[in-house]
């Protein structure tokens, strides 16, 4: 009897699976038509890029614009920061809405739907004549920004095999930052113009609603979900087909995972210095930049986070195949341990002021932070979620993450302002006074609160990581064990389970004795 080979071997098997789960722990070879320009991946993958980088720049044209905010409605900087809690407070309890309807139904039509109420949304805030209503308009965007992220995450855990999944999610972090940055700089410089004699500010909303919109059009149109689509283009294996219900017994899965309950709560007090440099561009303009260099400091910055969350990506991979049970951890924690440093050095360690060569100078030193300071989410959280769950709760996972950590991180930004204001004596509006000695103190005591709220919450951060050494290995080694069984029909014994924690991985991606 002549032998099957291998690729042979694992199509017999895949065969015999049910429909409605799939393995996703050995993917096949690559295959030719996946890498083509028409194939369903390159379509798909572009559109996710394309709205994560309408996403995060929807996300930073408001603090990009607080100067402007707070002379048009004449607020303070916790005042603006309740616009973005609203949002971001709205996004984060919605996101198990959108982790739901994305288990439930085509990720592509959930993914564009959050496009249009989005878009709508952002247009109807460039309207809003008072503060309550920017705040009721944004907070409705945050519905529209949690139907996006989930599916647009889990797409990319579909389409790539574990090797490449870090690079994937490193590019989708490095086109979503460069939305940011690209957003920050447009909103702040055009916020000072008054283009068709509407309000700068309004008008980066208008604009930015309406490409938000035309995305969404192309993603309905030319996106492809790989739980409807033939096989063929997948490269991490075949996908299960959609569930039509959702048990507690899956959500009970994911909570009660230790490597989920730590990335999550690092999380909680990792996002709160991201949420809180918010206020980054309005501590520039007040220590004396103006609206172009203050921009211009923040979007490079934004810049060099892009860059670096794809070479956190890629170093991730590499620390997984040579140390699979520790590499993506130390990574990320090296990157992490920079947080408290960077804080220090630039509000605390640095010259104020306007002039080029000090704006020269905190351009290179945000570029040489942003490089090495985004690494956790595309070198750990992302390809680890993708890891240790079965791959038709990824939405659910990556959905329940963005609840539970955006929904605590949405505070720090109001709270930045409260104690900017009772703490360290800010006073008045968030805008220029004239009086540059007055503004410079403003910036200081701004940059004060801004201290607080960033180092201290990484150092919390880096201690936290600390604990995935002794909980992934088991749950990665678990949820292999559980792919397993699933394409031999046996159940795993705890024999096998400490013989694939002891073990290093196989040419397939799993665990080898």
């Amino acid at each position: 009897m002549v032998p099957e080979s291998p690729p042979m071997a694992r199509a017999r098997s895949r065969r015999a699976l049910p429909q409605n789960k799939a393995r996703y722990t050995h993917p096949p070879e690559n295959r030719s038509d996946d890498s083509g320009w028409q194939s369903d991946r390159f379509k798909t993958t572009v559109l996710v890029n394309l709205t994560a980088i309408m996403e995060r720049m929807d996300e930073q044209i408001l603090p990009a614009v607080y100067r402007f905010l707070g002379q048009s409605f004449h607020a303070s900087p916790s005042q603006l920061g309740l616009l973005t809690l609203s949002r971001a407070l709205v996004q984060a309890l919605s996101s198990p809405i959108g982790g739901l309807t994305g288990h439930f139904y085509d990720r592509v039509y959930v993914t564009a739907a959050g496009c249009f109420i989005w878009g709508t949304f952002t247009g109807a805030a460039a309207l809003c004549t008072t503060l309550n209503q920017a705040i009721l308009c944004w907070a409705v965007n945050g519905l529209g920004l949690a139907l996006v992220i989930p599916s647009g995450q889990s797409l990319i855990a579909d389409f790539y095999s574990p090797a490449t999944r870090g690079k994937a999610f490193g590019t989708l972090y490095l086109t979503g930052a460069l939305g940011g940055m690209l957003g920050g700089l447009y909103a702040t410089n055009v916020g000072a113009t008054k283009p068709l004699g509407i309000e700068g500010w309004r008008f980066a909303f208008l604009t930015v609603a309406l490409i938000s919109t035309i995305i969404g059009g192309l993603t309905l149109a030319f996106a492809k979900d790989p739980r409807y689509a033939a096989p063929t283009s997948l490269e991490a294996g075949p996908t299960p087909k959609p569930s039509r219900h959702f048990a507690w017994s899956d959500l009970q899965l994911i909570l009660r995972l230790p490597t989920f309950f730590i990335i999550v709560l690092q999380g909680i007090v990792g996002n709160i210095p991201w949420s809180a440099m918010v206020f980054l561009t309005l501590y520039f303009q007040l220590m004396g930049m103006s609206d172009f260099a203050a921009s211009l400091v923040v979007s490079i910055f934004f810049g060099a986070t892009a860059v670096g969350g794809l070479i956190g990506g890629w170093l991730g991979d590499w620390a997984a195949i040579h140390y699979p049970n520790h590499g993506r951890i130390a990574v990320t924690q090296f990157s992490v341990a920079l947080g408290p440093i960077f804080a220090l050095l630039v509000l605390k360690g640095m010259p104020l002021g306007g002039s080029p060569g000090i704006v020269a100078l905190y351009i290179t030193v945000m570029v040489t932070f942003g490089l090495m300071k985004s690494w956790s989410a595309p070198a750990c959280n992302n390809p680890v979620f993708a890891e240790i769950v079965p791959a038709r709760l990824r939405n659910m996972v990556y959905a329940f993450d963005r609840c539970f950590e955006g929904a605590i991180a949405a505070l720090a930004a109001p709270l930045v302002g409260y104690m900017a204001e009772h703490e360290f004596g800010f006073k008045g509006d968030a805008a220029r006074t004239g009086d540059p000695d007055e503004d410079r103190h403003r910036a200081i005591a701004l940059g004060g609160a801004l201290v607080w709220f960033m180092a201290l919450p990484w150092i919390c951060s880096l201690a936290l990581y600390t604990g995935l050494h002794f909980t992934y290995p088991q749950d990665r080694a678990r949820a292999a064990l559980e792919a397993d069984a699933e394409d031999t029909g046996r159940r795993p014994d705890d024999l096998d389970l400490r013989r694939l924690n002891h073990g290093r991985p196989s040419d397939d991606g799993t665990e080898a004795t």
